[in-house]
């Protein structure tokens, strides 16, 4: 299948709005808060194997006036990924310490289990790590309004630990998501602009890639709290700190992309 031709399943509307109640997981006529995040954000820490949260993305509009007819959605590679960490609940200042990696703090990457639906998007891949372990997915083949209609799109996200010897009493992973309104090359994507009207990102700033958000009040979080009791922080530690992982430039480089059968379709070569 050619994921360009007869319209392109990103650009191609198949679900007429007659019909969209019936397949969107929709909040029609409601306010909806402005940015896109995940329904649930937060979970304690579990060291258990099976353990995962239940949440999904949650698209509440469009690209100015333009519906959202594809989404991509990931974790952070705990391989690559930046590491930030603050004594402020809401990191503002924050330090990203040399050499620190993101396994330094959780004992295990997260990945993801996609529930199957069908309601915004007919079609969905998952996105691996370099070891074949899902850690995000694109979805397309649909369309949500660009106002008063809500998306969801949604998934387990697996249980984290958090590392004995650590002295994080939280840890922030921060996904990157993009909402596509309109199937571009890479000169219809300025990520900074907060009005483009072919993509909406709600990623990391200041990272270093072409999928950058304008600042730190775009990207979404999902925060593993420390079980204090069952794994207290180290007596050096003091009070401890808050710490934040977030996708490398090089992972966003790697898998914003959507392809196909190995043919690069969003963005447009």
């Amino acid at each position: 299948m050619s994921f360009f031709n007869k319209k392109s399943t990103f650009q191609r509307k198949v679900l007429p709005v007659s019909l969209a109640a019936g397949f969107l997981l929709v909040l029609f006529g409601q306010q909806a808060m402005a940015h896109t995040r995940l329904t649930v954000s937060s979970t304690p820490e579990s060291s258990s194997a099976h353990g995962s949260t239940a949440t999904a993305v949650n698209i509440p509009h469009g690209c100015t006036d333009n519906p959202v007819i594809g989404n991509v959605f990931f974790l952070p590679d705990t391989t690559d990924a930046i590491v930030h960490t603050s004594t402020a609940s809401n990191f503002d200042p924050f330090e990203a310490p040399e050499g620190a990696r993101a396994l330094d703090h959780i004992v295990n990457p997260p990945f993801i289990r996609l529930i199957k639906s069908k309601d915004a998007f007919a079609m969905t891949e998952f996105i691996n790590d370099p070891l074949g372990n899902p850690i995000g997915f694109w979805a397309a083949d649909g369309e949500i309004p660009a106002h008063n209609w809500i998306g969801q799109l949604p998934m387990t996200i697996t249980s984290v630990a958090i590392q004995p010897d650590s002295c994080a009493t939280s840890v922030r992973l921060v996904p990157a998501i993009a909402n596509i309104c309109n199937v571009t090359t890479v000169a219809g994507i300025d990520s900074l602009d907060a009005d483009n009207p072919n993509v909406d990102f709600w990623t990391a700033p200041d990272v270093g890639s072409i999928y950058d958000a304008p600042s730190w009040s775009y990207p979404a979080s999902f925060d593993i709290t420390r079980d204090l009791e069952a794994n207290p922080l180290p007596a050096s530690c003091g009070e401890g700190f808050a710490v934040r992982i977030i996708p490398s430039a090089a992972q966003l480089n790697r898998d914003m992309p959507v392809s196909i059968n190995g043919e690069q379709v969003w963005p447009q070569p």
